[in-house]
């Protein structure tokens, strides 16, 4: 029984009549795209599901060559959120001497490098500096004085007068002091070290009353006590003044000091061991988040300056799981290089106090089709700073996804092939009618064109 007529008019699928039709070659070249398209559509099918591995290990397989560190002086380490924590793992480690490729022999750094390494970067704002260069005479200005450390390393040497508002000797000494502050702090004659270089000399007064905690620390008995303090050193190091209290006396005293030393100012990073050391192996870890690190550690016959140690490396492999090499190249390419994104990679530092540290998410995939099982990574670094009392590290954090990706190739259910098939076809035909809906309007515009210079 057909529908009544007037059923006609909601119609949602309306046809234009066969003679207002054209069948082009366009239209047919389209047609058969989008069925290429249709019949190409199954593939691979990925699910994500719970891990169903259920080892209580993760082994974890490194080969990583440390560019300046010795195999005497580096050490393996593991830690786990389980708060285990292995230090100088030697069982399934194999370390191996590197050379520098002939480059010159490295050897320890000077302290005087040091210094001028570490501070060679130093900036302050306009308001950082004035409080550094600011005299610790009362708590109540307008600075914090909360750090004497910080003033002493702002400056390449520090001339501190240690007084007390009661003592009589530093009222009378304080004129002589004021006057030989700022004629030493004017820079109109600049004082400068043993090659020739001038240093930045900063004279200033602390007020024992007011600052008693600082005075106390720098071990103050006595009013007034004139010192001379030089950056990066230990700041309970210090040179007494112990000349007479007048202005020829201060200066001379300043000038013949820093006239001693030689402050490096062209000092370079370099090589402080003659040889890099490539240290290869794997360690069976808890299949929780932790960190594998690699530092530097003392011998029994030599101590290190371990604060300015370099962990810049390169990494040759870094991999999860017990599968050979072999096998990962058997992984489809889109997995291959998620299976080892680190490989071949070096991360470098060129300051004190620095160390790369990555980040590895890890996956646990299976390809059902092959039977092979592999550990897929997300990577990101970056350097770390540290203190400067603290022993730098290469870390590599990982942490391990609760769930597992499986591939199965070449399955695909009925209906999501046929809700894909819809959507292809639906949306070839409506992008070839908007573009040829464009292609008439030029069409049409060019010819009006046409026309009127016609």
């Amino acid at each position: 029984m057909a529908p009544p007529r007037w059923a006609a008019g909601i119609d949602a699928f309306r046809t234009v009549p066969v003679d207002l039709a054209e069948a082009t070659r366009t239209g047919a070249a389209m047609t058969l795209l989008a069925a290429v398209t249709c019949s190409v559509l199954p593939g691979p099918r990925t699910d994500v599901v719970l891990d169903s591995n259920q080892d209580s290990l993760l082994r974890i397989n490194f080969d990583v060559s440390m560019l300046d560190m010795a195999c005497d002086h580096v050490t393996v380490g593991v830690w786990d959120a389980f708060g285990t924590e292995r230090m100088n793992i030697t069982s399934n480690v194999l370390k191996t001497r590197l050379d520098h490729n002939g480059a010159s022999k490295g050897r320890p750094y000077t302290e005087d490098e040091l210094v001028a390494l570490e501070f060679a970067d130093a900036s302050f704002s306009t308001e950082e500096q004035r409080e550094l260069d600011s005299d610790w005479s009362s708590s109540s200005d307008q600075f914090h004085h909360d750090d004497f450390q910080s003033v002493v390393d702002a400056h390449d040497y520090t001339f501190v007068n240690f007084y007390a508002d009661w003592c009589p000797h530093c009222r009378a000494f304080g004129p002589t002091w004021d006057a030989f502050e700022a004629q030493l702090n004017s820079a109109e004659r600049p004082v400068v070290d043993a090659d020739g270089a001038k240093a930045n000399v900063r004279v200033l007064k602390i007020n024992c009353v007011d600052f008693e905690e600082t005075c106390q620390q720098q071990k103050v008995h006595s009013f007034p006590t004139v010192r001379l303090y030089r950056r990066g050193f230990d700041q309970k190091q210090w040179v007494d003044f112990r000349g007479k209290r007048e202005i020829a006396y201060l200066e001379s005293f300043a000038r013949h000091e820093v006239k001693k030393a030689h402050r490096n100012a062209d000092a370079k990073f370099h090589d402080i061991f003659s040889e890099g050391c490539r240290i290869q192996g794997f360690v069976e870890v808890a299949r929780v988040p932790g960190t594998v690190h690699f530092q530097a550690m003392h011998t029994a016959d030599r101590t290190l300056n371990l604060a300015f140690t370099n962990v810049s490396h390169r990494i040759n492999s870094f991999t999860f799981g017990e599968e050979p090499a072999a096998m990962r190249r058997m992984l489809p390419e889109e997995y291959t290089r998620h299976a080892a994104p680190l490989d071949g990679r070096s991360f470098t530092v060129d300051k004190f106090h620095q160390a790369p540290h990555h980040f590895i998410k890890v996956v646990h995939t299976r390809f059902e089709a092959s039977d092979l099982r592999s550990y897929q990574q997300t990577h990101q670094w970056s350097v770390r700073t540290i203190q400067r009392k603290t022993v730098p590290q290469a870390k590599f954090s990982y942490d391990l996804s609760p769930v597992e990706v499986v591939i199965r190739k070449g399955e695909r259910r009925w209906y999501d092939f046929v809700t894909s098939v819809f959507a292809i076809v639906g949306g070839a035909f409506t992008v070839m009618s908007m573009a040829s809906g464009v292609l008439n309007v030029a069409s049409a515009q060019f010819k009006r064109s046409i026309n009127k210079i016609g």
